[in-house]
């Protein structure tokens, strides 16, 4: 199922968008989140990346990513964070 959004026009940088219809009508497979809330061994073990470390021991350290910011957020990794702020910090 797809949705079809309508930009409002609102003043000022913000962009907002408004639901209008549905573009693809069935069954909804995003109706639950998809992360679940279990234990450190049970994600370990139903990851799709097979995880052999956990820590990495360096002597001068791991090397940073200086030319990261903040200024924008990738639209998956937000999604994620909301499922998962859903799944294991909801009351």
């Amino acid at each position: 199922m797809s949705t079809v959004f309508k930009r409002l026009s609102i003043g000022g940088k913000a962009a907002v968008f408004q639901a209008v219809k549905t573009y693809r009508p069935g069954t909804s497979t995003a109706s639950s989140p998809a992360i679940a809330k279990m234990t450190l061994g049970e994600a370990l073990a139903s990851s799709k990346t097979k995880v052999t470390f956990l820590e990495t021991e360096t002597l001068k350290g791991l090397p940073v990513n200086k030319s990261l910011t903040t200024k924008t957020i990738d639209p998956y990794l937000a999604s994620y964070i909301q499922d998962f702020n859903a799944a294991y910090f909801a009351k």
